[in-house]
């Protein structure tokens, strides 16, 4: 930071504003994904998915394009995670996805603690004192981003190719990423009684298949599209 800043933060403490604390009360939306779509033709080769689902989390973000060259604190660009509110206006992380984090002086400067919008492409700093301590303008946007949650448990169906006219699927259940071995099985369908397969709810029709690729639909998957609120735990 340049000395011209430090000597105009003088001008800027005498006009803050006091804030009152932060409600860490954010809900993000999590949702049920299905994969593929209903009643469309896929095609997955040995060892691909041909069914998959699990949970994505859908949170929202101060994503800025640019950095923030401000007189009391320095906002690296990239998107910070809504962490709260207050008086029904969102507060931010002020560290990003990259985990770069807003730069300040110690000692000189409070320690920020949240940032938020005030107008449009206008951020500005919540320090540790609750007072608004800078605001600046900036091209940014509030948008949401979706992720797949991995401490959920996430389901797959995967081809395993075909022995004359059976063909081999093998169920798969990741939870944190990993696999849970309990909860794998490999099993074989027998395509000269049926051409519609199932397990644990989800339902295939087999179009056309070999030892190295299948041609399918999915009729069911293994639950019904659904979505919910996720609450976190208060601050």
């Amino acid at each position: 930071m340049k000395i011209a800043k430090l000597l105009s933060l003088f001008v800027l403490l005498s006009a803050v504003s006091a804030c009152s604390s932060i409600n860490y009360n954010y809900s993000g939306k999590t949702e049920l994904f299905s994969e593929p779509a209903i009643n469309e033709v896929q095609e997955a080769s040995v060892g691909d998915y041909m069914l998959n689902q699990g949970r994505r989390v859908t949170t929202e973000f101060l994503t800025l394009s640019h950095l923030i060259d401000g007189v009391a604190y320095d906002i690296p660009p990239g998107s910070y995670i809504r962490i709260g509110d207050y008086k029904g206006n969102p507060y931010f992380s002020t560290t990003n996805t990259k985990g770069q984090s807003v730069v300040y002086l110690p000692g000189f400067i409070d320690p920020p603690i949240a940032l938020h919008t005030k107008k449009d492409n206008e951020v500005c700093v919540t320090s540790v004192s609750y007072q608004s301590a800078s605001c600046y303008d900036g091209q940014m946007r509030v948008e949401e981003l979706s992720a797949r949650d991995n401490q959920s448990v996430q389901q797959t169906l995967i081809y395993s190719g075909s022995v004359g006219k059976k063909i081999n699927i093998s169920y798969r259940e990741f939870n944190d990423g990993l696999a849970r071995d309990a909860f794998t099985n490999d099993v074989e369908y027998d395509m000269g009684e049926s051409n519609i397969i199932g397990y644990k709810g989800a339902r295939i029709e087999v179009l056309d298949y070999d030892n190295r690729t299948i041609k399918f639909k999915v009729l069911k998957h293994f639950r019904d599209d659904f979505s919910y609120e996720i609450k976190p735990k208060t601050k």
